[in-house]
């Protein structure tokens, strides 16, 4: 069965038919594919700097009834990336492999963090800081390990830090527990799992302050979101890269360890001091020669 065509090549040949201010959309469109796009009606005309109007015309003039249908035809398209269906490199490629994964590693991480809102930084990092105030850290399959990371970090500097179970009814131990304040770190990405979803708009219906660690295309969350950040993870490979959110995960927690340092430090040096009293020598746990 033959693929549906995409928004960008419906663009494309419908270039020639456009007016003068549709085409300007429609190259804004095409610049920052999907992005743009995802964005509102009113977003898209401001960022292309034409009408609400044109951009109805450009939806209609490629063959669509609504800028709804338009927004869910380019969200279908990234449902539908994926290992399978994003073009593998061809093995005669030219070029060094390693530095051509590392270069776009590179990229990831520059791209993600010039969009980082410094004002949404510093909001994030005081709300992470302050001691009253639990953390719940909740995220999708693919970036659990990421959760996990923020978590190791997280535990060290501050009380009352929850890691929440993949498991939806795990999970609903841990948010019936949520109280007004409290905040809620989740990630996702595409594919935007539903169960992600729910547990962002539970906790926030408890009142917790939601925190989206997403991609450039934004998860579905970003709506009850106080605020979001937007990692690259399309890359060169057919696998979505996740250093971009890793950069996201390790400069928040510098920044939380920044803010904290003088309380922090004190915490760390119990910390090590406990360790060494609870340390138990190998040869004290190793089995015996003749075993």
């Amino acid at each position: 069965m033959a693929r549906p065509q995409s928004v960008r090549s419906r663009v494309e040949a419908a270039l020639d038919r456009m007016t003068r201010s549709e085409r300007r959309a429609a190259q804004v469109l095409l610049s920052h594919y999907p992005v743009v796009g995802l964005d509102s009606i009113t977003g898209f005309a401001e960022a292309a700097q034409v009408s609400a109007a044109t951009i109805q015309r450009l939806v209609a003039k490629i063959g669509m009834e609504s800028y709804p249908e338009f927004r869910q035809a380019l969200r279908a398209e990234l449902a539908d990336a994926g290992p399978l269906t994003v073009r593998r490199r061809d093995k005669a490629e030219a070029g060094d492999p390693i530095a051509q994964f590392g270069a776009g590693c590179e990229d990831a991480i520059r791209e993600t963090l010039k969009a980082v809102d410094r004002t949404s930084l510093a909001h994030v990092v005081d709300a992470l800081a302050a001691p009253r105030r639990a953390v719940y850290i909740a995220a999708g399959a693919f970036t659990a390990p990421l959760a996990r990371h923020f978590d190791f970090h997280l535990r060290k500097m501050r009380p009352r830090v929850v890691l929440m179970d993949q498991d939806m009814a795990g999970r609903t131990d841990d948010l019936v527990n949520v109280r007004k304040k409290d905040v809620l770190v989740v990630f996702d990405i595409r594919r935007y799992q539903p169960d992600t979803a729910v547990t962002a708009r539970l906790a926030e219906e408890r009142g917790a302050e939601v925190i989206l660690l997403t991609d450039m295309w934004m998860s579905p969350i970003a709506r009850i979101a106080s605020h979001a950040f937007r990692a690259k993870v399309d890359a060169a490979t057919p696998w979505d890269t996740l250093v971009g959110l890793a950069a996201l995960v390790e400069l928040i927690a510098s920044e939380v360890d920044r803010k904290t340092w003088p309380a922090l430090k004190k915490r760390l040096e119990t910390l090590d001091r406990w360790r060494e009293e609870t340390f138990v020598p190998d040869r004290l746990i190793a089995p015996p020669d003749d075993a």
